[in-house]
């Protein structure tokens, strides 16, 4: 049974605000500048859609790398990876040498995933400033994609050397330190996280994953409580809660949550497979073939076709 967590992505950079500074202002300057601070004022506030009007407004009116950048930045804050890409190649157009550009482009191409060309953006921005913290905690967040613990953890090491207290390279430490087995030291160094934000869901799912691997199962479980309370239509942390409880072999409480998790995340073929071994387990033969039926129409088809040679599903 595989867990699922959520990886920390790094904060996307500002590059300068409002307008480049310039010998003569004309008046297409100070428009732009207006259109600009308005731009920023309505990104600040949340209203991403008004913002992007004023941002184009002030392109429009006086274009510059850093409108391009702060354009790709509210994009990327309301959802739209593949258009904030597009606004960091026009301003790297500009500034082709651009660390903290080459670091928002790279958190685009993570978020479209497209890891091969996130890491060329990484490590082009790490070429112009080896020790960049963010660049060094994107990098290292596509090694824990890929599950290269180790890379990633000499990763996260060197970035906590430049920012001490960012939280979201902690936590990016902690999941390396799991992978690679540490895993007192990921509790540790979790646990030193939710001392500064002790509701944290994703911190509080993190470590009650970590102390389910170390056997503290009463201790796992109030995590996952505490994250659901936190995030109530988080599906992954009811799904590593219901993992949990099928290790325990209570499987009612299991399928109880496995069908929590299918309520708010119900693309994730695990959770099928898993609450219809649950099923099997209870002896609902029926329910059990359904949900593996279900996970192989979603691509994972091993356990179904496993069931079905042994006799106990059907097409």
């Amino acid at each position: 049974m595989n867990r699922i967590i959520v990886f920390s992505l790094l904060s996307t950079c500002l590059l300068f605000s409002g307008c480049a500074v310039t010998a003569i202002r004309n008046d297409t300057t100070c428009a732009s500048e207006n259109s600009a601070q308005r731009a920023a004022q309505l990104h600040k506030e949340g209203n991403i859609a008004e913002a992007l009007k004023y941002y184009a407004k002030a392109i429009e009116e006086h274009e510059t790398p850093q409108l391009h950048n702060e354009a790709g930045v509210a994009l990327l804050d309301g959802g739209n990876p593949k258009e904030a890409l597009a606004e960091f190649n026009r301003a790297l157009a500009f500034m082709p040498s651009s660390t903290e550009l080459y670091i928002n482009k790279g958190t685009a191409e993570i978020l479209l995933a497209n890891d091969d060309a996130a890491e060329e953006s990484f490590n082009k921005a790490l070429s112009y400033t080896p020790d960049n913290p963010a660049a060094l905690n994107g990098k290292a967040l596509i090694m824990l994609q890929r599950k290269e613990y180790e890379s990633a953890l000499i990763l996260l090491v060197k970035a906590e050397r430049s920012a001490p207290q960012n939280q979201n390279i902690m936590f990016n430490k902690a999941l390396s330190l799991e992978g690679t087995g540490l895993l007192e030291d990921a509790d540790n160094t979790l646990t030193l996280l939710l001392k500064e934000n002790p509701n944290d869901a994703e911190t509080l799912n993190a470590r009650g994953i970590v102390r389910m691997k170390r056997k503290q199962y009463d201790l796992a479980r109030k995590d996952f409580t505490t994250a659901i309370s936190q995030s109530p239509t988080t599906g992954v942390f009811y799904y590593n809660k219901a993992i949990l409880q099928q290790n325990l072999m209570k499987y009612e409480k299991a399928v109880a949550n496995y069908t929590r998790a299918v309520a708010y995340a119900p693309t994730n073929p695990e959770t099928y497979i898993n609450r219809g071994e649950s099923y099997f387990l209870l002896g609902q033969k029926i329910k059990g073939c359904h949900d593996l039926k279900k996970a192989c129409d979603m691509g994972l088809c091993t356990k179904f076709d496993g069931y079905k040679r042994a006799g106990l599903c059907n097409d």
